[in-house]
């Protein structure tokens, strides 16, 4: 049986909007998802930083732009089209590095 513990935090009025916003009884659910999304986010960065690879605000402003580069060529169709190949990829499990990666 999953053990639950019941915490009193104080939040900020726009953290406390977003969470009453979520419905009765889903507050939980919405701060539980943002905590493991941010830990699985540090442990990749720790992961990354072992592996000698630095990830920096300029770094991820950079890809970021890239990224809105290549939205900005591609049409939407093509993009949703590449979004759903890797969503489907990353759902198969296919990350063991053996697996290629969907073509642009």
């Amino acid at each position: 049986m999953t053990e639950f513990r019941k915490l009193s935090i104080s939040v900020p009025p726009d953290v406390a909007e977003t969470l009453e916003s979520q419905g009765k009884g889903r507050a939980s659910a919405y701060v539980t998802g943002a905590v493991r999304a941010q830990r699985a986010w540090e442990q990749f960065r720790a992961e990354q930083a072992r592996r000698g690879v630095a990830i920096t605000e300029e770094g991820m402003a950079a890809a970021r732009a890239r990224r809105y580069g290549v939205q900005a060529e591609w049409t939407p169709e093509r993009y949703a089209a590449l979004q759903q190949q890797v969503r489907e990829h990353m759902e198969r499990g296919l990350s063991d590095g053996d697996q290629q990666a969907p073509a642009a």
